[in-house]
C-alpha cells in the first residue's frame, strides 16, 4: 500500500472527471469510543463534507443504523447507508434488503438473550439495529472478554448453525447479521450502478474495519481505495491513512482541489 497524503498529485488527475466519495463512519470520520452512541461528526470535517457535496457524490457508509448515522451526520444531498449495506436512501434512490427482513425475529430475540446473559459483565454493549445487531466489548474489562465470548458464541450457535444468521468480528465488536450474500462491497457497486450508470466517476473507498475489505476487493481495480489504520496490515486497500486526524486532512486536500 501506497501512503496516500504523498500521493496527492496523483489523486488529483485521477478525479478530474468526478469522484463518488464512499466514506466508513465510525474509525474513519469520528475515533472510535468506548460508547458508540456519544459519536459526533467534528465540526470541521462537517464542513468539508459540506464543501465537498459540490463537486462529488458523497456516500456515508456505515454498521450503524440508517437512521442513526444519518441523525449523526445531517448531510443534504448525501447517499447514507447503513446496517452493512442493507437499508440505502440518498437523492433519487431507496433500497432495504427484503432478505434481510426474514431475519429481524431472530436478530431481536438474540439481542434479548444477549442483554439478559451478559448482564453481570460491565461495558458489555447491545445495539439492536433492526436489520442488524452489534455486542460491542471495548468498554469492557479484559479479565472477563474471554466469559463474554464464551456467552455470546453460546447463545449465537443455534442461528448460525440454522443459517438464519452469520456472524462477522470487528474492532472489539461481533457483528450480527442475516445470512445473505450482501455487504459494503456489494451495496457500493449497486450505489455506482445506480447514481452512474456510464461509469464516468472514480469511486474513493475509505475505511478502518474487517467489513470495509469486501469494498477494497470489488473497487481495487475500479478506483481508490484506502485502509485507515495505525499499523500497515494486510489489505485489499491499495493506499493508507494512519488515522482519523489524517483523513480529515485527505478531505480538507480534496476540498482544496476544486
Amino acid at each position: 500500500m501506497k501512503y496516500l497524503l504523498s500521493q496527492l498529485k496523483d489523486i488529483e488527475s485521477m478525479l478530474r472527471t468526478g469522484a463518488i466519495l464512499f466514506l466508513d463512519y465510525d474509525g474513519t470520520l469520528t475515533p472510535i469510543t468506548k460508547s458508540p452512541e456519544i459519536v459526533d461528526l467534528p465540526t470541521e470535517t462537517m464542513e468539508s463534507l459540506r464543501l465537498l457535496t459540490q463537486y462529488f457524490k458523497v456516500v456515508i457508509i456505515s454498521g450503524r443504523s440508517l437512521a442513526d448515522v444519518r441523525e449523526h451526520t445531517g448531510l443534504k444531498g448525501v447517499y447514507y447507508v447503513g446496517n452493512h449495506g442493507f437499508e440505502i436512501s440518498g437523492p433519487r434512490i431507496k433500497l432495504v434488503r427484503s432478505e434481510a427482513k426474514r431475519a429481524r425475529p431472530a436478530i431481536a430475540e438474540i439481542c434479548g438473550k444477549l442483554r439478559k446473559g451478559l448482564g453481570k459483565i460491565d461495558g458489555a454493549f447491545v445495539e439492536y439495529k433492526v436489520l442488524t445487531a452489534s455486542l460491542h466489548y471495548r468498554a469492557v474489562k479484559p479479565r472477563q472478554i474471554a466469559r463474554l465470548k464464551e456467552i455470546f458464541e453460546k447463545i449465537a450457535k443455534p442461528y448460525t448453525a440454522s443459517g438464519t444468521i452469520k456472524v462477522t468480528r470487528g474492532k472489539k465488536i461481533f457483528e450480527i447479521r442475516p445470512n445473505v450474500k450482501w455487504d459494503k462491497g456489494k451495496a457500493a457497486l449497486w450505489i455506482i450502478d445506480a447514481i452512474d450508470p456510464k461509469k464516468k466517476l472514480t469511486p474513493v473507498y475509505i475505511g478502518d474495519d474487517q467489513t470495509d475489505e469486501d469494498a477494497f476487493f470489488v473497487l481495487k481495480n475500479k478506483g481508490i481505495t484506502v485502509l485507515v489504520s495505525k499499523r500497515l496490515k494486510k489489505s485489499h486497500a491499495k493506499f493508507y491513512l494512519k488515522s482519523v486526524d489524517e483523513v480529515k486532512t485527505f478531505l480538507e486536500k480534496l476540498t482544496e482541489m476544486n
